[in-house]
């Protein structure tokens, strides 16, 4: 069977085949030197640059499809106001939020004024007071612990699986997209990719950089599990509740 034909097949048994076909590039990215690897990342990005609308509203049907709770906006504005309905709708206390610009330019701190719930943002502080990294590497999973949503932006999202992409970086913990019972990811146009098969180029890439870093988180929704007498639980290993604002 093709890959093409096993993919197709796939997303119709999940329920989740797409109106128009996306047609993502399936060449093994191991199979490619270092220089076609890098040939062929500049393709990726040609193509996710004249392709983002189309992308994003691909992303926007199988996202949906896979249970996240989707917004489209072109407003930062909006955006911000919708992340203090959700908060609101929640009844929170607590928020954290991850420090990608995305989320800087939205300015959710201000939003929040006069609603009574507290936001921080969760990134590893240089300056620790005397605190040891392993200190505050403890103190910040603490704080995801008891907080009520986690929000990141994220660095790709995946048309095909409606999946969410964090990749390590300084300043940023994963946990805050882990331990709230409610997460908010933002993504903005452009950073859309047909499939997995793109983003595994781009992290071959990465690693012919020597910038792999030491983990990939991909979200897919809400946390789900069925090892409880066989049924479906959400919420049991992460987040029962997601959001996924699309701006742009």
């Amino acid at each position: 069977m093709k890959s093409e034909d096993f993919l197709s097949n796939l997303s119709r048994n999940l329920g989740r085949e797409s109106e128009g076909k996306l047609t993502p590039d399936v060449t093994t990215h191991l199979s490619l030197n270092e220089e076609q690897v890098k040939a062929r990342a500049r393709r990726i990005a040609d193509d996710i640059a004249a392709r983002a609308d189309e992308l994003m509203t691909s992303f926007e049907r199988t996202a949906a499809g896979a249970a996240w709770n989707v917004f489209r906006t072109t407003s930062a504005q909006d955006a911000a106001s919708y992340i203090r309905q959700v908060a609101q709708d929640v009844e929170a206390r607590t928020m954290l939020r991850s420090d990608h610009n995305t989320l800087e330019n939205l300015d959710i701190e201000n939003a929040m004024r006069g609603t009574g719930i507290s936001l921080e943002i969760m990134a590893l502080d240089d300056a620790r007071g005397g605190l040891t990294a392993e200190d505050e590497r403890s103190r910040l999973r603490q704080k995801a612990i008891v907080a009520d949503i986690g929000i990141t932006g994220v660095d790709y999202a995946i048309a095909e699986t409606g999946s969410c992409v964090l990749l390590p970086r300084k300043g940023l913990s994963r946990v805050i997209s882990l331990l709230p019972p409610v997460h908010v990811a933002v993504v903005e146009s452009g950073q859309v990719l047909p499939s997995l098969d793109e983003l595994f180029t781009l992290r071959r890439e990465d690693f012919l950089n020597g910038d792999l870093g030491s983990y990939m988180n991909l979200v897919s929704g809400p946390s789900r599990s069925a090892d409880i007498e066989y049924q479906l639980v959400t919420g049991v290993h992460g987040p029962g509740e997601v959001h996924v604002i699309l701006l742009g």
